[in-house]
């Protein structure tokens, strides 16, 4: 089994919330942004919520990962 598939066997809502979004974006429901923080086009979807999948906050990766880590860098 590969990490992925570990993390999503432990993290169900979030690969659920994932999925979501992803499709949305897909399907133009959602618009991909620039990173709130520093304007980087390439951003990845930062879930504050996973009851509710398409309320995203657009990140670049290093924001994305600091807010994970509670901003600590």
């Amino acid at each position: 089994m590969t990490p992925q598939q570990k993390w999503r066997e432990r993290n169900p809502k979030a690969d659920w919330a994932h999925a979501a979004t992803r499709s949305a974006i897909n399907r133009g429901l959602i618009e991909r942004k620039p990173c709130e923080v520093c304007g980087d086009p390439e951003t990845d979807a930062h879930h504050p919520d996973y009851d509710r999948p398409l309320t995203v906050r657009f990140l670049c990766r290093k924001h994305h990962k600091q807010e994970h880590s509670g901003g600590r860098k």
